[in-house]
């Protein structure tokens, strides 16, 4: 890690300006990492410089100002690189890089009117209009990622503060959430192994975790039609190997959430999704 060059604040403003003053249009940028923090006085430097525009118009007018700020693309990307689905990663021969994505962080993760609305104006840099994420939002997309260096960054920004009801909020309110709580929740757990930092969202975020898994898992075994117990628990038991008496139990909880409708036929039910 000691051979990796990092970035400070002089060298950020200093290739935002040359971006900003290339490009022909407005165009504003929001910072969702380790430059935001950088900008914030939450880290002293930076590697990696992560962007997320709010059209692909805007996206495709950065990265020409990059190209003429001495930046070109980079296609070979290592694993945990890949899974943050950026729009597009620019570097410069001096290493600093850039991860530019299209309103969607990890492919699924949107920067939705909330994150905007929390986050802050920065400075204008010629018609490059910057905007730091909130630390609740950074702190939210580090713990998606894959990237080594990010859980220490979720440390600094627990103890600088942040508000646990924004990231949870945040969490639940995104498309798939229950899979975004649960990468989440691991990165929580991992927090507290090695840092020994006690979130009080992280039971929320593995329990929302197992409830989008049941509730996938019945969907695909339900599918479109009225099923009685006794077909259900068949199903599941040849699938998954679980009794009759977990399928019991779990069909009651689904119906509880009003997932799984439940109705009166003789001496038994007939279950079917909402």
């Amino acid at each position: 890690m000691s051979g990796i060059k990092k970035f400070g604040e002089s060298d950020l403003i200093g290739v935002l300006g040359s971006m900003g003053s290339n490009l022909k249009r407005k165009v504003s940028i929001y910072l969702i990492g380790g430059c935001a923090m950088t900008f914030m006085g939450a880290k002293l430097a930076t590697k990696d410089i992560d962007v997320v525009c709010t059209s692909t118009k805007d996206v495709k007018d950065l990265v020409e100002a990059m190209k003429n700020a001495d930046f070109i693309r980079v296609d070979k990307l290592a694993k945990e690189y890949k899974t943050l689905g950026a729009w597009i990663v620019m570097e410069r021969p001096d290493k600093m890089r850039f991860d530019v994505f299209d309103r969607q962080v990890c492919g699924k993760l949107e920067i939705d009117n909330n994150m905007q609305t929390r986050a802050r104006f920065y400075r204008s840099f010629g018609n490059l209009d910057v905007y730091l994420m909130s630390g609740e939002d950074i702190f939210l997309f580090k713990g998606m990622t894959e990237r080594t260096d990010d859980l220490d960054d979720m440390r600094i920004l627990v103890e600088r503060g942040i508000e646990w009801d924004d990231v949870k909020s945040e969490c639940l309110s995104q498309k798939k959430s229950d899979e975004w709580a649960g990468a989440l929740g691991s990165k929580l757990l991992d927090l507290q192994e090695r840092f020994g930092i006690e979130s009080p969202i992280t039971k929320i975020m593995l329990d929302h975790t197992d409830m989008g898994l049941l509730e996938r898992t019945f969907r695909n075994i339900i599918g479109t039609n009225k099923m009685t117990f006794s077909d259900i628990s068949k199903t599941v038991s040849k699938k998954y190997g679980y009794s009759d008496s977990w399928t019991r139990k779990q069909l009651r909880t689904l119906v509880g959430k009003k997932i799984v409708s439940r109705t009166r036929n003789g001496h038994g039910y007939i279950f079917s999704i909402k």
